[in-house]
């Protein structure tokens, strides 16, 4: 009789030579279709399937040590080998996923294996299945498709069970979107908050997926020359550039989900934000600066229109950057600006009030009397002979 000790080594080397050999059936079945029944029942392994397929169980944490990742999945391997029924075999593959080999009639308690799975390990699981084959020695195309599958968690996300026989075709990226990231930096100069620059991401890659998911590989060349793009967009119109952190492309390409990537985006954008914030200020401030200067040297006969054309501006956003940034309105600085030229000639020179009135801008010196009075509390002629005293 065997000791207890031996006993153990035996059902590790058995153990051993089993996952061997399924990982030899994935990669090619067909080299061993002349015997596969019999090798399967020398392994004690059940030879007979109704419509053999294979799902792949990909758990979603990270190892940094690769023996600790190993153990962990001979754990689920076991396990799952426990749960399931005695005619399905788990194996862990080449790739770090845990295969599973069943008949395609007990495919329905896969969502009961990846529940016990997300109950026992505290962690959700993604399942790739591939379509059921007519022979055992045609497996590995089932398992190339579950590999195939489990891709597409790029776009499902995480936590999700993908037959492949539901997916569709990628579609081709035959050039890359320029005028949407026009768009999208457009938006994101405009958006005053966190959720607008979320928007704008968003809707950049609703359009970029329109026709269909992309290969993941366009996904992530079309990413780094979006962030690549819109980060000189804003360095070129920048005076001044302040610290902010860079994009990296190899945490980038590390990023397993489309939501992942989006989330990355919006981050780097919205601290690439406070370097455009910080320029778009700064040029607020020059321009209303300049149309000062205008207001002041042409005050007889200025107006928003005529700054507006001198700055380059609209005169409805002229009007807005004066309210943001002085607190008045455009007219509201003009006024105070005419009322100190009117103060000054009052002072210094012998003109009629009339005349006054007239060289700061208004063609009514009723009006003209009655706006100065609201601004210094005096009429024009009470003002004169206030200075007077």
């Amino acid at each position: 009789m065997l000791s207890e000790g031996l006993l153990f080594k035996e059902d590790v080397i058995l153990t051993w030579m089993r996952e061997r050999f399924l990982r030899n059936l994935m990669s090619d079945a067909s080299a061993m279709k002349s015997d596969l029944k019999a090798s399967l029942s020398r392994l004690q392994l059940n030879p007979y399937y109704t419509f053999p397929a294979l799902a792949l169980v990909e758990p979603t944490v990270h190892f940094e040590d690769e023996h600790e990742k190993i153990i962990y999945l001979e754990q689920i391997r076991d396990f799952l080998q426990k749960k399931m029924n005695e005619s399905s075999v788990v194996f862990v593959d080449e790739e770090g996923r845990v295969g599973m080999l069943f008949s395609w009639v007990s495919k329905e308690p896969i969502k009961t294996i990846q529940t016990m799975l997300k109950e026992q390990y505290r962690q959700p699981f993604n399942i790739g299945v591939g379509k059921p084959c007519s022979h055992l020695y045609d497996i590995v195309h089932s398992y190339r498709q579950a590999a195939r599958a489990l891709q597409y968690k790029f776009y499902s996300g995480t936590g999700k069970i993908i037959y492949y026989s539901e997916l569709g075709r990628y579609e081709s990226l035959h050039h890359y979107p320029s005028d949407k990231e026009k768009e999208l930096f457009d938006a994101y100069k405009a958006a005053e908050t966190t959720a607008e620059i979320e928007q704008s991401v968003q809707f950049f890659y609703d359009v970029l997926l329109q026709k269909g998911p992309l290969d993941t590989q366009s996904v992530y060349d079309v990413t780094v020359r979006l962030l690549v793009g819109i980060e000189k967009r804003v360095l070129s119109e920048a005076e001044h550039v302040s610290t902010y952190d860079r994009f990296d492309v190899m945490s980038i390409v590390k990023l397993a989900t489309l939501e992942e990537i989006k989330h990355y985006v919006i981050h780097f954008l919205i601290g690439l934000k406070e370097v455009l914030t910080h320029s778009q200020k700064e040029s607020h401030r020059s321009i209303i600066k300049k149309s000062i200067h205008h207001m002041e040297q042409e005050c007889q006969y200025v107006s928003l229109q005529s700054v507006a054309q001198k700055v380059y501006m609209t005169p409805t956003y002229l009007s807005l950057l004066f309210k943001m940034n002085t607190g008045k309105t455009f007219i509201e600085h003009l006024t105070d600006i005419r009322m100190d030229k009117a103060k000054d000639m009052l002072k210094s020179t012998h003109y009629k009030n009339y005349e006054v009135a007239e060289k700061v801008g208004y063609q009514d010196p009723r009006y003209f009397s009655q706006i100065f009075k609201k601004k210094v509390g005096l009429s024009p002629s009470e003002y004169r002979e206030s200075i007077g005293k």
